[in-house]
Formats: structure tokens, sequence, C-alpha cells
């Protein structure tokens, strides 16, 4: 007769089966545990680089301050402006515009004013002091689409200022919806190709030659005087009525006294 109180021996081995079974569990959830942290290492190593990369590229962007800035020939590093027209010792009315190829009323601007504009800069009615604007960067969602738009034309400017107008124009003419990602650099190039420019605008273009100077020079310019686009100046003082069609031509030619009405038709 076996004794009371001493387990049997099928309960042993159920103990032992038991402590074995929980011993593997052990075993295979610190296995798992190993291989999760394993491959939440190298997850986070991998973003890690990503976000170095993306830091290293943002830094080398924030440092070209330090460095010169790049400006097309004739023009000082500190020109906020691309000067076409009349001579600026001419004595021709002075046109400031400040536009943002991503601006919907720069736009509207372009719509209505384009042509009239682009007319006095060839007859040299009026100097025009051209201020390309970025401020809506944010407003693409590349996060850049105004600063390459704004190099382009300057590219294009650089190369031949007569082809300027008309890369401004075909740019407003196929202007992106505000909140895209904006036109391609393909598709700039194609525009920038369109008015006359050559290989070489498309190297400037690829290689952001003129980003700096929009970016140091030009668009802070732009948020100090007028903040916002399209601003609008005729001889130093705001011009607000560029919505109304023949409006601004008219204030232009009548700032240039009997100078701009000989060149309007009076002998």
């Amino acid at each position: 007769m076996a004794a009371s109180g001493r387990p049997s021996q099928s309960a042993q081995e159920r103990r032992e089966s038991q402590r074995e079974a929980l011993r593997r569990q052990r075993q295979a959830e610190l296995s798992r545990q190993r291989t999760v942290r394993t491959v939440v290492i190298a997850a986070i190593t991998v973003v890690a680089l990503v976000i170095a990369a993306g830091l290293g590229v943002l830094i080398y962007r924030a440092m070209q301050p330090a460095g010169p800035v790049a400006v097309p020939e004739g023009m000082s590093e500190d020109q906020p402006y691309l000067a076409l027209g009349a001579p600026e010792d001419s004595g021709a009315p002075v046109l400031e515009l400040h536009l943002d190829f991503m601006c919907p009323f720069c736009g509207q601007f372009e719509e209505i004013n384009g042509e009239d504009v682009t007319a006095m800069v060839e007859n040299e009615e009026v100097t025009l002091h051209l201020v390309p604007r970025r401020f809506l960067d944010t407003a693409s969602t590349t996060g850049d689409y105004s600063s390459r738009a704004a190099n382009a034309l300057v590219c294009v400017y650089e190369e031949d200022p007569a082809n300027a107008m008309a890369f401004q124009q075909l740019m407003f003419a196929n202007q992106p919806a505000e909140g895209s990602a904006g036109l391609t650099d393909e598709e700039i190039w194609g525009y920038a190709q369109e008015a006359g420019a050559s290989d070489a605008v498309q190297e400037c273009m690829s290689a952001g030659t003129y980003e700096p100077w929009v970016k140091q020079v030009a668009d802070p310019y732009g948020e100090e005087n007028g903040g916002g686009t399209p601003y609008v100046e005729v001889d130093g003082t705001v011009f607000e009525g560029w919505n109304e069609p023949g409006a601004l031509r008219e204030t232009v030619l009548a700032a240039g006294g009997e100078s701009a009405a000989s060149d309007g038709g009076e002998g």
C-alpha cells in the first residue's frame, strides 16, 4: 500500500512536463523579443540614416549663405531684382513687380497685364524691376516649386534677358494649382526651350545656380517690401488697380510724362 501524502510518479512527471513547457515558452518568448528588438533596431537605423541624409542636404543648403551668391553677369550680389526694358539711367518710369510662379493671383495679374508689361519692356517704355519670389514653396507638395521656378527664370534671364518675359508668360499660361507638386523640372525646361533658351540653361536649372540668390536676396527683399504677391509699384508708389485691364499700362505711361505720351503716338 502506497504511503499517503506522497505524490504519485505520474503527478511528478506532469509537473516536470509543465515546468519544461513553461521553460520552453519563456525561451520562445525571449527569442521572439530578441527578434523583434533586432528588427526594430534595424528599422530605426534605416530611418535614422534616411533622416541623416535628409538633414545633410538641409544642412548643406543652410550653409550656402556663407559662400558667395551667384548672380547673372552685371548684377551685384545684393541687387534683389532682374532689370528689363529701358536702361536704369534712361529716365523711364520704374515698374517693380514681385511674382511667385505658384501664386494664383499672380497668374491673374499675368493674364490681365502680361501682354502690356511685355510690350512696355520691349518698347523700352518702362524700366522693369522683376522680383521672383519663393514664399509659396510650402504651398507645393514638393516644398520647392516656387524656388525651382524662380531659379529657372533667372537662368533664362542670365543667358538672354530678351527671353525672360516669354518664359514668364509660358510659366503662367501653364501654371499648376496651388497645393500641387508644381511643374516638373522637365516641364519647366520645356517652357524655357520654347522661350528660346539653350542647353546651358538646363544645366543652370539642374544645378540650382541662382536658388541662393532667390532665397537670400530676392525673397527677403520682397518680404520686407510688400510682403505678398503680386506686388506692384510704379516709381515707388504702390499700385493696386492692376486687376483692371489697361490700368497699369496707363499709369506707367502717365508716369513717363511727355516721353511716354510721345511713345504712345504723339509727334
